[in-house]
């Protein structure tokens, strides 16, 4: 889950037409949680979970495309290689030296199941709550920035995307009640060699799958609903983002800011509103202490997670076919449920 999490904001930007590839691009990214509610619960875990402090320590990714190939590999030991052609994912332990094979149907199969049970579990959390008439419209709005940075050699310019979505209560009972969750991103952006041919991958890629690697399936409705359209809304970037700062919250948009932004108080949400309760009301419950540390300029309640990636390194050298391979050694073991 904590991969998948970290991978899923970084692949927000990189949906196109589909096409031919044409040269190999290999690029290391850092991605790490920064704030937000998550930042406690991990941290509070993190005493009993090894996995847990990593989540908050951060986590390395070196992605590599050659032609309808292209490999995934994690600072945590892991590595997924997806082949268009093949139509197969190989996921690699890289500490055990095993393998394991799915074909995109079975892939696809996965996908599907872990969409029905996100379904499920948020038709039975709304029915709990009595929120089973929800009108949702999302609002998306990307506008160019004021900054500039040199990024790795590249003039990079800044890129603002916010988006928003607005719940409203379409109960009589409940008229007037609404609730909204959001993702907001400053993110700079620069024109890559190599860049275009990703986009086009992973187009090829969604298009066979309805799904992108690294992509979260069967989050919670905070973070899956607005990172839907937020993914959407990733094709108008003109170019590949080197530094982003992403927030996902709920409750009034605080807008982007120049880094992650975080979300202010929320005093709409009141003991009885069924649009928060249906979304889980985690943000319309803190207490007085934390009310005080959200005015006083630290962290405010309605952001759930604050990200910062970076793109650490870019080469558009050749890259050897064996990169895509299975390493020599290996012992194949059984397919495991690879979407979470």
């Amino acid at each position: 889950m904590r991969r998948t999490l970290f991978a899923s904001v970084a692949l927000l930007f990189l949906l196109s037409t589909a096409g031919a590839c044409l040269a190999d691009l290999q690029y290391t990214e850092e991605s790490k949680i920064t704030g937000g509610a998550a930042v406690k619960a991990m941290k509070f875990a993190g005493v009993f979970s090894k996995d847990a402090r990593q989540a908050t320590q951060g986590s390395t990714s070196t992605i590599s495309v050659k032609g309808n190939r292209m490999r995934r590999e994690s600072s945590l030991g892991t590595a997924e290689i997806y082949d268009l052609d093949a139509r197969k994912m190989i996921n690699i332990d890289l500490k055990h030296k095993t393998y394991s094979i799915l074909t995109f149907d079975e892939l696809r199969a996965q996908i599907e199941e872990a969409k029905k049970k996100a379904a499920e579990q948020q038709a039975k959390a709304q029915k709990k709550s009595d929120a089973q008439q929800v009108k949702i419209t999302p609002k998306i709005k990307i506008t160019p920035g004021s900054n500039s940075r040199q990024l790795l050699n590249y003039s990079a310019k800044e890129v603002k995307t916010r988006v928003d979505m607005e719940m409203e209560a379409q109960d009589p009972k409940h008229s007037g009640e609404t609730a909204n969750s959001w993702v907001n991103s400053d993110a700079y952006v620069a024109q890559v060699k190599g860049h275009d041919e990703l986009k086009r991958f992973y187009a090829r890629m969604a298009k066979e799958l309805n799904w992108l690697p690294g992509e979260l399936v069967g989050s919670s409705a905070q973070v899956s609903q607005p990172m839907v359209e937020y993914r959407k809304s990733a094709a108008n970037l003109n170019g590949m983002p080197l530094l982003s700062y992403v927030s996902v919250g709920f409750g009034p948009n605080p807008g982007t800011t120049g880094q992650a932004a975080a979300a202010q108080p929320t005093p709409e949400e009141k003991k009885g509103n069924i649009v928060s309760k249906g979304l889980g009301g985690m943000f319309g419950r803190k207490n007085k202490q934390e009310q005080q540390q959200s005015s006083s300029g630290e962290q405010a309640g309605g952001s759930l997670m604050d990200m910062t990636i970076e793109v650490k390194s870019i080469s558009n050298g050749s890259l050897d076919a064996s990169l895509f391979e299975v390493p020599a050694g290996f012992k194949q073991v059984q397919a495991k449920n690879e979407i979470h």
